[in-house]
């Protein structure tokens, strides 16, 4: 059997041998059609992937997705669709949850999330293809990866990019294999790019470049969907607030924590010049010590000031025989304010974007930070089709709860308070009065 020579060049290597077959980028590339075709051609006769197979063997293809509530939701019409469209109709028998060649090939269709101990017990799966795949979790990808092991066996991926941070972009893109074939494709791969969608790409282009670049250029969105603080973001961006800040070594860097248990714990560094708060630093770990901590704060050589900790700061956990804040004071680590706990998160969060203004970052050292600030989004109800006012828990909680433990700490404590008398010697006391006083301007 012959592969079809309208293939697009940019999609060949779908007809060759790689364990990971990784294909990204923007709306209008042709990917899903392409996946399609190859699967289809290789169902209905192995040899087009396998030439050694002397005749055609029967293949099990697993067609999957994060969420699939009905077979409507599956490419499953895609590729009925495509089969009559090649004239092949002969050589499938097509039916409602499955479709079957005649050679014996046979696609299934499945969600990952609901089901895996289904997908933990499928077996002899020769090729999987997870089409929307940047809606994967790491979970479903933890759950997926191990239970193809035919020999052979080939797990194809397609997905538009959402944010850099998603686990998928992350383990295909920024850290593939050494045996993945990973390729960005887009329009100008496609060459039956209609003209409608042409059109429809440079209104896309005109209304909006951010969304565009996105939608049909295949990068990388800037911002989560329902993103809490994207637009100070953004703004800091177009302002130029994000640069390379340089360190005043005679101003006190101050740091704002989120204590995680089996999570993140997340640190951010700033300093206060005239107006300004410029953020020079951000680390972040999970599943380590304070000690780790606090050795990230004596190897860094700064004038320290004020360290906010949120309440739980206080609390004695099970197996400590102190509270977190008394060991983190034995080891230098003070003074420490612990910023009172709030009635409500979205409080601490608008406390937080009126504070965004008058913020500086550094562009490489608080890069991570940055990530989890634009990747903080609103819970987005699947029912209601709508962000409600609850913020999501995962990864980028804990660097954006701890940027809100430096706004709450200003707005419940006031900067005033830095030189009462807490702890500070006179001498510091005076110095960081003269030097809120002058502004250095470093950026002439």
């Amino acid at each position: 059997m012959e592969i079809d020579t309208s293939t697009p060049e940019a999609f060949k290597e779908l007809y060759k041998r790689h364990r990971y077959k990784i294909f990204y980028g923007g709306r209008g590339g042709g990917k899903s059609w392409a996946f399609a075709q190859a699967l289809v051609l290789m169902a209905a006769d192995s040899r087009v992937l396998y030439p050694h197979h002397e005749s055609p063997q029967p293949l099990r293809i697993l067609c999957a997705r994060e969420l699939q509530n009905s077979i409507t939701e599956s490419v499953h019409r895609l590729l009925s669709d495509l089969i009559e469209r090649l004239g092949m109709g002969h050589l499938f028998d097509v039916l409602h949850n499955s479709i079957r060649s005649k050679s014996g090939s046979e696609f299934l269709f499945e969600g990952l999330r609901h089901n895996p101990s289904r997908i933990k017990s499928l077996e002899g799966v020769n090729i999987v293809w997870i089409e929307e795949a940047d809606r994967l979790s790491e979970h479903s990808w933890e759950i997926l990866l191990p239970t193809i092991r035919t020999k052979d066996s080939e797990i194809w991926v397609s997905f538009n990019p959402h944010l850099k941070t998603d686990p998928t972009y992350q383990r295909w893109c920024l850290n593939p294999p050494d045996d993945a074939f990973v390729r960005k494709v887009g329009h100008r791969d496609n060459p039956w790019f209609t003209d409608e969608l042409r059109a429809e790409m440079e209104r896309a282009r005109f209304q909006d470049e951010d969304a565009y670049l996105h939608i049909w250029e295949g990068e990388c969105k800037t911002f989560s969907d329902g993103a809490i603080y994207g637009k100070q973001i953004k703004q800091a961006r177009e302002q130029g607030r994000i640069c390379r800040i340089p360190i005043q070594p005679s101003c006190e860097v101050h740091t704002a924590w989120d204590l995680g248990k089996n999570d993140h714990t997340a640190i951010w560094f700033w300093q206060r010049i005239g107006p300004e708060y410029r953020f020079i630093d951000y680390v972040e770990n999970r599943l380590v010590d304070l000690d780790w901590y606090v050795r990230q704060l004596k190897d860094r050589d700064y004038l320290w000031g004020r360290h906010y900790l949120p309440h739980d700061v206080e609390h004695e956990l099970l197996g400590m025989a102190n509270s977190r804040r008394r060991q983190l004071e034995e080891a230098g680590v003070k003074p420490i304010v612990v910023v009172p706990r709030i009635s409500s998160v979205n409080e601490g969060i608008e406390m937080t974007r009126r504070m965004f203004a008058s913020c500086w970052f550094d562009e490489t050292k608080c890069d991570e930070g940055l990530e989890a600030l634009s990747a903080y989004q609103y819970t987005w109800d699947e029912k209601a089709h709508t962000h409600r006012g609850t913020p999501v828990h995962n990864w980028a909680s804990n660097g954006a709860d701890a940027f809100r433990m430096f706004a709450q700490g200003h707005a419940q404590t006031g900067w005033a308070q830095l030189t009462q008398d807490d702890g500070l010697s006179d001498r510091r006391r005076s110095a960081v009065g003269s030097r809120w006083q002058s502004q250095v301007d470093w950026r002439v």
